[in-house]
């Protein structure tokens, strides 16, 4: 998540893992309009079904592992299901508080593509630093989005500002860069931004995103990369 996710967006629309308390294990699930994941839909903006599990350690140190349903598109295979039909995220890391002020999150994350080619799999390296209601993100994959990709890496901003108690609007923006010629776009690197508004009620987190990106439109549909709102419902457990 943020943990990232993926933080993510971070977090940003989808629910993105976040690190259990000390000595507990967490869960979360949710349910969405459209999986972004930083920017670009996951799920040809359709419907999404999300969890995972965390454990947190006394020390800082975090596991877990999250899933989603995805669709990329790539047609059917001889049996008639459709490709890359899951994501299943495993993931470790340490959080502490570097000042009373500044927390620093660093992990890993292992991204899967079961059914599909392993080399659609590839790892992220994640470290975010948070001060006040503001969180900076720095990610390296050394084959972004799998075996012969290239790499990149993705630097991002978010803000979180309290109306009032569970209510609270968040602001996004974040960078990839490539080392891959023609990645999504004209070019090899892309903005997305995300604008966002949390309700939290009964136990249950309510959330209104617009996002987008800078994307021409080569490689994907411009629907998957272009601005459109989306509605999570997610609940901790």
């Amino acid at each position: 998540m943020n943990a990232w996710k993926k933080m993510l967006g971070v977090a940003v629309v989808t629910t993105a893992p976040m690190a259990a308390s000390a000595g507990e294990i967490s869960g979360n699930v949710a349910w969405t309009t459209d999986y972004s994941f930083r920017g670009v839909s996951q799920t040809n903006e359709k419907m999404a079904v999300q969890g995972g599990f965390d454990y947190g350690f006394e020390s800082g140190a975090y596991v877990g592992v999250w899933a989603s349903n995805v669709n990329f598109a790539q047609g059917k295979d001889s049996s008639g299901v459709e490709q890359n039909s899951t994501e299943t995220d495993y993931y470790a890391g340490y959080a502490f508080q570097a000042t009373e002020s500044v927390g620093v999150d660093l992990s890993v994350w292992q991204f899967t593509y079961p059914g599909a080619e392993g080399a659609s799999n590839y790892l992220e390296y994640v470290a975010s630093v948070s001060v006040a209601d503001f969180s900076f993100g720095l990610v390296y994959s050394p084959e972004y989005f799998g075996s012969g990709s290239g790499s990149a890496t993705i630097i991002s901003l978010d803000y979180s500002l309290a109306i009032q108690d569970g209510l609270s609007v968040d602001f996004h923006i974040g960078q990839t860069m490539t080392a891959q010629d023609d990645f999504l776009t004209k070019g090899d690197d892309y903005i997305d931004y995300l604008i966002g508004v949390n309700y939290d009620i009964a136990g249950v987190t309510l959330s209104l995103a617009y996002v987008g990106t800078d994307i021409d439109g080569a490689g994907f549909e411009s629907d998957n990369t272009g601005e459109r709102a989306i509605f999570t419902i997610s609940k901790s457990l």
